[in-house]
């Protein structure tokens, strides 16, 4: 009789719009004849009653990026042709989808400074999300939040920029979290 003999991944947790660290897999052993796998999902913690996700017939299952916050169930069976093998159900596999983490106290907005006069430090908080802050401080010649240059060793929630020449540049910082697949926010 066939059996399963590796369960998917038991729990993983992401943040909206990422998608999980790595394919939901099941493996067997025994059965007979041609075999065909076909993956569920639920809303219940359970391996009855779930929706057949549509071409997701394979081994491995990658579910698609989350836009939602809550938690997640899904479970594969594999059915056997050979006579009297029937099939095998998987234990679930939950995916725990919390919202990215936001920005609570953003950076100074605006200084006004002479040439080479000591700016007050950018400092950023975040919250939320999933895991450890990683930061990364960009600057920028034009206002906006997507096309700036990565500041070296701008690493920390505290930045303090320089003021060596005489132009306007726009800061902001980009806020990851590496154990949660997803997870960042960037400041304005």
């Amino acid at each position: 009789m066939p059996v399963i003999k590796s369960q998917p991944t038991p729990s993983q947790s992401i943040c909206v719009g990422g998608t999980t660290i790595a394919p939901l897999t099941v493996k067997y052993t025994g059965g007979a004849g041609n075999v065909s796998f076909q993956w569920y999902s639920n809303t219940k913690n359970t391996t009855t009653g779930g929706t057949p996700i549509p071409n997701a017939t394979s081994v491995s299952y990658i579910p698609p990026a989350f836009a939602t916050p809550g938690t997640y169930y899904f479970y594969a069976e594999i059915t056997f042709a050979g006579s009297g093998c029937g099939s095998v159900v998987s234990d679930t596999a939950r995916i725990n989808v919390v919202a990215d983490p936001v920005i609570t106290a953003p950076p100074l907005s605006t200084q006004t400074l002479c040439q080479n006069v000591v700016p007050a430090d950018l400092t950023v908080t975040a919250s939320g999300g999933i895991g450890v802050y990683s930061y990364q401080w960009y600057s920028n010649a034009v206002n906006n939040n997507t096309s700036g240059t990565k500041i070296a060793n701008a690493t920390d929630s505290v930045f303090t920029p320089t003021t060596s020449k005489p132009v306007t540049t726009y800061y902001y910082c980009v806020i990851s979290q590496p154990q949660g697949p997803g997870c960042s926010v960037t400041s304005t």
